[in-house]
């Protein structure tokens, strides 16, 4: 009887066991249902009020599976009712402000991330090898970068405002550095925002590189722009800006002290440096850790740090030489600042 117990008891567990791997399951099933509805256009069919029946109709399917699909999509706040009365469906408010890209924040771009970051996990009990930084550098830039659009300008704007010091020496010209700076999301925004400013970046991806300079000419803002093709360990200038944003979320552990020495000679004396933390969920879920240890591993097999705190962010600022750091509080999250000394 015993044995029959203990029997039943692990037949239980692998239920429980189960069960938790079909929820997880959920999860991509729902990934791949969004990139269907997107390969295949419907979502753009859903940007306008439309009936289950004229959807089966137009995407070739049955009405049931057209209700089956539009019940999986409601149900996860991708589509609502268009109105109370009405029997047509239409993207959430949310999900139609990311299908049309706004500021740059599209979902091909986030599906093509989420798939990325799948990749990276597939390889955890992979040997050890040289980082591979360049097979997804340019999928990570364009979902962390923001296009230079009104709104996202705002959104740079209450940051700096937050930083008077530095805004104002955005203002006069600069000039900035920005180190680690993408597709452009923070360089081109503040380039709009301030018209004295000059730039000039570092970036070590070629693709990455190359669709920067696009979108510096989509701007406008190319010829105040100087785009350097290069390793941020290895920038010589001595002495020469005002102001540098570093993007250190994405500089492995190994590079940071060499880049941040490179990056304080390259100030001015006097110069301001700021960087951003890059914040883990903090309301003690278990879903919320659940996300932070995933997140974490997709950045250790990436080769960078998975959360650099904002206070472990100044300590590695005074580390590197820079005086007088602080961290500031602002609308986009804790900034870190720090000065070259005279």
């Amino acid at each position: 009887m015993d044995e029959r117990l203990a029997e039943l008891g692990a037949l239980q567990a692998a239920f429980a066991g189960r069960a938790q791997i079909q929820q997880w399951a959920r999860g991509a099933e729902l990934l791949a249902l969004l990139q269907a509805a997107s390969d295949t256009k419907t979502l753009d069919l859903l940007t306008r009020p439309i009936t289950v029946e004229a959807l089966a109709t137009v995407s070739d399917i049955t009405t049931d599976r057209a209700r089956r699909i539009i019940e999986v999509l409601q149900a996860a706040g991708v589509v609502r009712k268009a109105d109370d009365s009405s029997p047509a469906f239409v993207l959430s408010p949310e999900f139609g402000a990311l299908h049309a890209g706004a500021s740059g924040v599209e979902l091909a771009t986030v599906l093509e991330a989420s798939n990325a970051a799948l990749d990276r996990v597939h390889s955890a009990f992979s040997p050890p090898t040289a980082y591979d930084w360049e097979s997804d550098a340019l999928v990570i830039a364009r979902d962390w970068g923001v296009r230079p659009t009104e709104a996202a300008r705002s959104m740079f704007a209450m940051a700096y405002d937050a930083l008077p010091a530095y805004r104002d020496r955005l203002a006069a010209g600069g000039p900035l550095l920005d180190v680690g700076s993408g597709v452009g999301g923070a360089v081109l925004s503040t380039l709009v925002e301030y018209p004295a400013l000059r730039a000039v970046t570092v970036e070590r991806a070629s693709d990455v590189v190359e669709e920067l300079r696009q979108r510096a000419q989509a701007a406008g803002v190319a010829a105040r722009l100087d785009i350097r093709h290069s390793n941020a360990q290895e920038l010589d200038d001595d002495a020469v800006y005002g102001v540098c944003y570093w993007a250190q979320a994405f500089f492995p552990s190994h590079t940071r002290e060499s880049t941040l020495a490179a990056i304080r000679r390259a100030l001015a004396p006097g110069g301001l440096l700021l960087a951003q933390e890059i914040a883990a969920p903090a309301d003690g879920s278990t879903s919320a850790g659940l996300g932070a240890s995933l997140d974490a591993l997709v950045a250790d097999c990436r080769g960078v740090p998975s959360v650099v705190s904002a206070e472990d962010l100044a300590a590695e600022l005074r580390a590197g030489g820079f005086t007088g750091v602080e961290v500031a509080p602002t609308p986009v999250g804790r900034l870190v600042l720090g000065r070259r000394g005279q």
